[in-house]
């Protein structure tokens, strides 16, 4: 994968891919989104014992993810949340947004909702 631009909602946002000692916030996350810079960031996983079989799998998720609050954050909803107790910045949530996109998308395309 590599470094990109994605607009979301008018608002251009840069995604780059990143090696934890590249970024210090990537030793305690897997990706972030950074409102204040309209930047999305994703760790770049190393193959290794403890990892998964299918790092660009686990990568384009965590990207998925960070695209959800970046959508949520432009349509003004992260802001009315109150806290981060509330569903736009609940992580939860935001992992099934994320998680069920493509199957969301495969049932629109196939039926002509697009």
């Amino acid at each position: 994968m590599k470094d990109c631009k994605v607009n979301v909602l008018g608002t251009t946002y840069k995604i780059r891919f990143r090696h934890e000692n590249e970024d210090e916030k990537l030793q305690e996350l897997s990706g972030y989104c950074d409102y204040s810079n309209k930047t999305i960031v994703v760790a770049i996983l190393e193959k290794s014992v403890d990892s998964v079989d299918n790092i660009e799998s686990v990568q384009k998720s965590v990207l998925r993810h960070e695209i959800m609050h970046a959508f949520l954050y432009e349509s003004g909803l992260d802001g009315q949340s109150c806290n981060t107790d509330c569903w736009a910045k609940n992580e939860e949530m935001i992992d099934w947004f994320a998680l069920q996109s493509k199957k969301i998308f495969k049932a629109f395309k196939r039926a002509g909702a697009l």
